[in-house]
């Protein structure tokens, strides 16, 4: 092995005594040894602005040695950082310009970064970059290491599938914001799973808390999310979205996917947050750009695009606007929440939704359905859900909704089964003025309807009426609620 070594002392700088525009390292090896540079420890190698320093062989950046260089790096080949913890290159630009893959070991700060190799770069050790990152050609794989971008990084270039950053490992492209940031960003990310493909993720803060040292972090796979709820209509797709430090925000998040990550029917497919559970959906994706999209998202976790024919548990459905022309359902084996908690849920004139639970549906705050809209919601009552034929429980639901804003049940039915009387309790903390309750019996005919005032109780008996299940509608002044209750 042929070492060409660097002993700059600490004291002495590639300065004046170098007044040559580019300072050219040109290492040969041998037919059977390579050569490779070596900063050793107690060194350091300090340029001045610009100059250019290029290596046509692997640079080894052993601990205890720096690398100080305003100028130009030019890498042809491996850089590794043998120091043990995050360590400066200086204020220049490293540039990776080899013909072969080239990997960057070590923990590096650097100040801007251009990848221009066709033949690809691997991250080795978490980096950091807080200036220009120039995408100018090739792809930089992450694997389990994190590339970071601080607050005041930017990205050049033309993203693609050959010039991206890979984030299919427990690595992630993290970006951090600065302090009262609004205004989007976009990761450009993608896989190398089979044949590359670019997938960017972008996020458009509205508001926020950004302290120092924050990040939010993308990571992605190209497989269906392992859910086994997710059937039927899906996307081969994945998106992982991390956060730390930041707080109080809200953003709109945009997720670009393939054509050929599509299962099942493009168009009934919606962008959904699938961890944590439950299922937080959002609007139908845009099948002709392939977009999925998620507006007011202040949480983050796994985005993918679905429509399954097996119902999630639980499912929230936030910030959707259904439009004229537009028909489809949403479902849960138990508790369907609709809007609350400031997102909202729209039907326009001449769009058609449908809601079937299991359980129970929380029609909460932000819902609405504009006059020529259509609102039908139901509780099941023999595991038919969407996709099945519509049992006409409860009638369809027109006009402005406006519920409070609260995930809490309104009601409690007890006792549930029961061989008689029933009682329907609203829950103290929003008990309301004046409450509508409806009974419905399996074929939607309305048995009673009582409006009470100011009272928290309503019982009545079904007695004289058949063993099955029947259905009540709480409507009150601030929000409703669906329930069933079983007699036996």
């Amino acid at each position: 092995m042929k070492h060409n070594t660097l002993f700059w002392n600490k004291s002495r700088r590639v300065s004046n005594a170098i007044s040559l525009a580019c300072l050219l390292l040109f290492l040969l090896g041998f037919s059977s040894a390579r050569a490779y540079n070596v900063i050793t420890s107690g060194t350091t190698l300090k340029g001045t602005a610009g100059t250019f320093l290029i290596s046509s062989t692997a640079m080894d950046i052993k601990s205890g040695a720096t690398l100080d260089h305003p100028g130009t790096l030019t890498l042809k080949d491996n850089l590794t950082n043998e120091n043990g913890s995050p360590n400066s290159l200086g204020l220049g630009t490293v540039e990776l310009s080899g013909t072969s893959s080239q990997t960057i070991s070590g923990q590096n700060i650097i100040q801007n970064l251009t990848v221009n190799n066709a033949a690809g770069v691997i991250i080795g050790g978490n980096t950091w970059v807080n200036g220009i990152l120039a995408l100018t050609s090739g792809t930089v794989v992450l694997g389990s290491n994190n590339l970071r971008l601080g607050p005041s990084a930017s990205i050049s270039g033309t993203p693609s599938a050959s010039s991206m950053i890979i984030v299919t490992g427990s690595g992630e492209l993290r970006r951090e914001f600065p302090s009262g940031f609004t205004g989007s960003f976009t990761y450009p990310v993608g896989d190398n799973t089979g044949t590359p493909e670019y997938s960017p993720v972008t996020l458009n803060f509205i508001g926020g808390t950004f302290p120092s040292g924050n990040y939010t972090g993308v990571s992605l796979v190209n497989a269906r999310y392992p859910d086994p709820d997710i059937t039927g209509n899906y996307l081969n797709r994945y998106w992982t979205l991390t956060q730390s430090g930041i707080t109080g925000f809200t953003c709109n998040a945009t997720f670009q996917y393939l054509p050929a990550d599509v299962v099942g029917t493009e168009n009934v497919i919606s962008c959904t947050m699938v961890n944590p559970l439950p299922w937080v959906t959002y609007a139908l994706t845009n099948a002709a750009t392939h977009r999925l999209t998620a507006q007011g998202v202040t949480s983050f976790g796994s985005f993918t695009g679905v429509k399954s024919t097996t119902p999630p548990e639980n499912q929230d459905l936030v910030n959707i606007d259904i439009p004229n022309g537009t028909t489809t359902c949403y479902d849960a084996t138990q508790v369907l929440t609709v809007a609350g908690n400031g997102t909202t849920f729209l039907v326009e004139n001449g769009g058609n939704v449908t809601l079937v639970a299991g359980s129970s549906i929380h029609l909460l705050d932000g819902t609405k359905v504009n006059s020529g809209g259509y609102l039908h919601a139901y509780i099941t009552t023999n595991g038919n859900y969407c996709g099945s034929p519509f049992n006409p429980l409860v009638a369809a639901i027109q006009d402005t909704i406006g519920f409070e804003a609260v995930k809490d049940q309104i009601i409690k039915i007890y006792p549930n089964p029961t061989t008689d009387m029933v009682i329907v309790e609203l829950i103290e903390a929003v008990t309301p003025a004046t409450a509508v309750i409806s009974v419905y019996n399996m074929q939607g005919e309305k048995l009673l309807q009582k409006t009470i005032n100011g009272e928290s109780q309503f019982q009545f008996s079904l007695s004289d009426k058949p063993v099955g299940i029947y259905i009540v509608h709480v409507q009150s002044d601030k929000r409703s609620e669906i329930a069933k209750v079983i007699k036996h």
